[in-house]
């Protein structure tokens, strides 16, 4: 196997603008986060109609910030995320799933700490290293966006990712 079909050793995550994320599911759910924020900080979790989002639903999902962003329960887990992951996610706290996917966790978590205390947006882009053997994918783009009924406090999290398989990236 040449050296440019390998997994790198540890994942690679790179932070990306929202403009600069090309797939157009990442795209079609930043403009509808942006649509229901409007001029707020960011929009409330009972702002989203599910009807709005028919073809994102795979790909998104759903997170409630629990214990002052210490920990996550994920709420909705959209069918292609679902599948990426090798253990089951759905209504589980991220706490309970870091007994199955060690490495996934350590990663989404600070990932979804930083937008749940910041309170902005993050998008990025992933290519897996050493937690390959949880994950039904080698790369992904991601991205993360705040809810919340008040300006000054995150209380929900959504995400909208894409997961791919390629050996040759």
């Amino acid at each position: 196997m040449s050296a440019q079909n390998e997994f790198p050793k540890a994942t690679q995550i790179e932070i990306v603008s929202l403009e600069a994320m090309e797939q157009p599911v990442l795209r079609q759910g930043v403009a509808y986060w942006r649509t229901l924020r409007g001029t707020r900080a960011f929009p409330s979790r009972d702002d989203i109609r599910l009807r709005d989002l028919s073809s994102l639903l795979k790909h998104v999902v759903f997170v409630k910030v629990l214990d002052d962003a210490n920990d996550f329960l994920l709420k909705v887990v959209g069918d292609e995320v679902a599948r990426c992951y090798r253990a089951p996610l759905i209504n589980r706290r991220m706490s309970e799933i870091a007994v199955d996917l060690p490495y996934s966790v350590t990663r989404w978590s600070a990932l979804y700490r930083k937008v749940a205390l910041s309170g902005e947006p993050l998008a990025v882009c992933v290519k897996v290293g050493g937690e390959k053997a949880e994950l039904n994918f080698t790369h992904s783009a991601t991205v993360c966006l705040p809810f919340g009924v008040t300006d000054d406090r995150v209380d929900h999290l959504v995400t909208f990712g894409q997961h791919f398989s390629r050996i040759d990236a």
